[in-house]
């Protein structure tokens, strides 16, 4: 299953959007309002979420490539996702950024999974175009 999110323009030059975007406090503006929980790893490199009626889902750093990209996948073995997060400069005072998700799940999960997490992934997207 895959998720990709128009490109969408960041208020943060290519280097501070990067910045931004490794700390894991800021992606608690990020999430849908429906969000029930939102807790940081204790590492500081990840973080898991509960958004609605969903169950809780987590995000790890995998890898980063300064000032270009993030990549997240999940904490859990039981599941293989990564969530890629592409900087691309713009000019002196802001980026573009876009989102793609990659997950491989089973037909089952991924049919009652599509729906849900495409909104958390674009809603990300949507409020990033807002700061």
């Amino acid at each position: 299953m895959n998720v990709s999110t128009e490109k969408v323009r960041f208020s943060k030059n290519q280097e501070d959007a990067f910045e931004f975007l490794s700390d894991m406090n800021n992606y608690r503006q990020l999430m849908p309002d429906d969000t029930k929980s939102f807790e940081i790893h204790e590492s500081g490199n990840g973080f898991a979420v509960q958004i609605g009626s969903l169950p809780k889902v987590g995000m790890k750093l995998k890898e980063s490539t300064k000032p270009s990209q993030l990549i997240f996948e999940s904490p859990s073995p039981n599941f293989e996702y990564y969530l890629k997060i592409n900087i691309e400069p713009l000019d002196e005072n802001s980026s573009e950024i876009q989102l793609d998700f990659e997950g491989k799940f089973n037909m089952m999960i991924e049919m009652m999974a599509k729906g849900p997490l495409t909104n958390f992934i674009n809603t990300i997207s949507t409020k990033l175009g807002q700061i």
